[in-house]
């Protein structure tokens, strides 16, 4: 084995002076389409994988079902950490609707204090997650650790350890006290809704019984804090129950939550900040005092330069005192643990890319994995489709308002962003619909400051795919991007709106670029607008109406002028015409902002040069008229709205469990099906120039991926530490890396793919 592997080095290093095949080489064609099964919980997808109803779930496993992974030969593991978190969620606003007008203990901080004492993690992590998990101390997820607050967000420094006594002794100082004693703690004197010091009234806790770690420790919290002679009321429901109750009516005290997080801890932002509590808000914890204002505005400063930072450092000092706020100051939720995940899938499946923090589940996965039906025929062409399985049905594919993982495991195969990021390395970010990118500043003269101004340049080679039918409709470019950030920003109580909130006004210089104005500066303002992305030729007749607006104009008007010109608001202005035959152009005699101060609406013109008076303006616009709610955008049917440019479009979807949502490949997806070998995703960009040109590669840097991992299996217990699942590529020696995966590679070696056309 030795000699191979010494072989193998000697080859790859021959390699690095041999000539490049040329550039546009075509790469295979791996696609065969993908079939998602919709399954009610974690067990009945795991039992729909061990009995080959699929190939993977969109779910990591418990310690039982790994270990059973492990003694069955039809399956391989991969692992992770996961870039998640599992908590305790307290409301911490002032009444909930159960006991109106009464005040909440989960509003006072001696009571939410005493619940943390009552939560032993080591109990967690070891017995009821059985390893497969880090604690948590703040609300990070684990590869975010080192973000948090050094005075209680590790656990030598965290205030609140696991101690009853101690949580007894908090209840007492806020005032919760036996005084019968009849075995149930009594409301502190002069609580509001509750005069005289009465019994308390149960403490309703939402337990979701449809994840089993979230459940018994759910379970242990109620038991503790019945210890302590708090009531509960202990509902355990499944997601259907607490998405309603929880997220939208905010009629709990405590709920068993968790979150798939991004990469960097910018969704403290979204998870703490007032801004985002309402019904269905991503924000359901914080919530109101008892005069009905925010709960804490010292947090939400430090939150917004958590969202708003100019450097690295600012940012990481932001988090340091949002999370010190957060834990040390309010203790105003109770984080659990990140999961250290293992997820199994069908040894027949090659090529996976086991992202960092996320797993399986990824477009990348999706463009390069390939299914081996017959290792003796890797390319038969009747190879079926990719199958993997939710651990729920999703409960909204609505592209503006899902909000949950499952949701998504279903709209991200077909809607898509703007820009990417590296698999393997979260802190590279990468092209995707846009071919480049600049981030630079512009000078706003009305506040007199500098703001920031993101330049996107699109890729020519991407176009809309019909559903059902997949026909191409139109090619998709700039003014699709102009009315996504336009659309969407017009809804407020959708999970987007938050990346529109800050865009100040949008110039498409020409049909493949668009320049973003933010009303702020931040450095991650070039992320915010970058997705979805909307289909303007569908949505546009379908849920706008185009409207004309007379304007007459009896006085000069100066650059200096703000000018609302109508009540609407506008998605998009088609022309603005002067006395019938002169017409002004976007950009050069003015610009369509967003100004929230005085109007809160997308309709207010900022002249860019002097305007003298004339007779009339008539401004040719779109306004949105229709309703964006439903289980689909507008209450339609994903046959009008479902329209792609990701890998996939839709053949047919059956909402609920027991429910599928079938796709066939997109035939002209600008990557195609990447070459056997591209292991690391890394793209390389050509030229200096913006916009500038770029590639991916099968190159040296996949090879020494293949090599490192080079001997090890996936489809045993006694896994090796170097084991690389996306580094097994080859049909012919499933769940190892070895000699044919290099000899794959090898024969493809140098093949450079994803060049986007000529600009």
């Amino acid at each position: 084995m030795k000699k191979i592997v010494f072989a193998m080095m000697a080859i790859l290093t021959a390699l690095m002076f041999v000539s490049i095949i040329p550039v546009n080489a075509p790469p295979p064609k791996h696609c065969k389409g993908l079939d998602i099964y919709f399954y009610e919980n974690p067990d009945a997808a795991f039992a729909a994988l061990v009995a080959c109803e699929v190939d993977f779930i969109q779910w990591s496993l418990t310690f039982e079902q790994y270990e059973a992974a492990c003694a069955n030969p039809d399956l391989q593991l991969a692992s992770y950490a996961e870039n998640g978190m599992m908590e305790f969620d307290i409301n911490n606003n002032c009444t909930i609707p159960t006991y109106p007008g009464v005040r909440s203990p989960t509003n006072d901080v001696s009571f939410r204090r005493a619940l943390a004492h009552m939560v032993d993690r080591d109990w967690i992590v070891n017995e009821v997650v059985g390893g497969f998990a880090e604690a948590i101390y703040c609300p990070l997820a684990a590869p975010h650790a080192s973000y948090g607050n050094e005075s209680c967000c590790f656990p030598e420094t965290y205030p609140y350890p696991y101690d009853l006594d101690a949580a007894a002794a908090q209840l007492a100082a806020g005032g919760f006290e036996d005084l019968e004693p009849d075995g149930t703690l009594n409301y502190p004197a002069d609580w509001m809704g509750r005069p005289g010091r009465p019994n308390m009234d149960p403490v309703v806790v939402y337990v979701r019984s449809d994840h089993g770690h979230r459940l018994t420790a759910g379970r242990a919290l109620c038991d503790n804090m019945r210890a302590l002679d708090i009531p509960v009321d202990q509902q355990e429901v499944s997601s259907d129950i607490t998405s309603v109750v929880v997220m939208d009516d905010r009629n709990y005290h405590i709920y068993t939550g968790g979150w798939s997080l991004g990469r960097r801890p910018t969704y403290l932002y979204g998870l703490f900040h007032s801004e985002q509590w309402y019904e269905g808000g991503s924000n359901y914890i914080t919530g109101m005092n008892c005069s009905n204002l925010p709960n804490y505005p010292d947090l939400d400063i430090v939150l917004e330069a958590v969202r708003y930072p100019k450097t690295i450092p600012e940012f990481t000092r932001a988090v340091k005192n949002a999370t010190g706020k957060i834990v040390c100051d309010y203790c105003i939720n109770l984080p659990l643990w990140s999961y250290v995940s293992w997820w199994a899938y069908k040894k027949t499946l090659v090529g996976i890319v086991n992202m960092d923090g996320y797993g399986l589940e990824n477009t990348y996965t999706f463009l390069s994995a390939k299914k081996c039906n017959d290792p003796t025929t890797p390319e038969d062409e009747s190879q079926d489709p990719i199958r993997m399985g939710t651990v729920h049905a999703p409960k909204d594919l609505n592209v503006l308002y899902a909000t949950w993982y499952y949701d998504y495991a279903v709209l991200d195969r077909v809607f898509a962003s703007l820009l990417s990021v590296n698999p393997y390395n979260l802190a590279i970010d990468q092209p995707w619909i846009a071919q480049d990118w600049e981030v630079t500043t512009w000078y706003d003269p009305h506040d007199d400051e500098d703001k920031s101004k993101v330049t996107y340049w699109i890729r020519k080679d991407v176009w809309w795919h019909a559903p059902v039918t997949g026909e191409v409709v139109y090619q998709m470019d700039a003014y699709d991007v102009e009315f996504s950030i336009w659309y969407i920003a017009n809804y407020d109580d959708c999970w987007m709106w938050p990346n529109m909130q800050d865009v100040h006004h949008t110039i498409v210089t020409d049909q493949f670029c668009i320049e973003v104005y933010f009303d702020s500066i931040s450095l991650w303002h070039q992320y915010n607008p970058t997705g979805p992305i909307l289909p303007k030729q569908i949505y546009e007749p379908l849920f706008c109406e185009q409207r004309v607006a007379e304007v007459h104009v009896d006085e000069d008007l100066e650059p200096s002028d703000y000018w609302m010109w109508t009540s609407d608001w506008v998605t998009h202005i088609d022309s603005v015409v002067k006395d019938g035959t002169i017409e002004l152009v976007e950009g050069v005699d003015y610009e369509l902002i967003w100004d929230p101060v005085p109007t809160g609406c997308h309709n207010v013109i900022h002249l860019l040069r002097p305007l003298d008076t004339c007779q009339t303006i008539n401004f040719t616009y779109w306004t949105p008229v229709a309703s964006p709610l439903g289980y689909y955008l507008g209450g339609l049917t994903w046959q009008e709205t479902w329209y792609s440019i990701g890998p996939y479009y839709p053949i047919e979807i059956v909402p609920g469990v027991g429910g599928r949502a079938i796709f066939n490949c997109n035939p002209t997806h600008f990557l195609g099906g990447p070459p056997d070998g591209e292991i690391d995703w890394m793209w390389y960009w050509s030229g200096t120039e913006k916009p500038r040109s770029g590639y991916y590669q099968v190159n040296l840097y996949d090879a020494v991926y293949l090599l490192s991992a080079y001997c090890s299996r996936g489809d045993t217990c006694d896994i090796l530490p170097n084991w690389f699942p996306g580094a097994d590529i080859d049909c012919y020696d499933l769940c190892h890396v070895g000699l044919y995966d290099a000899v794959l590679l090898l024969s493809h070696y140098g093949e450079k793919f994803g060049i986007p056309p000529d600009p």
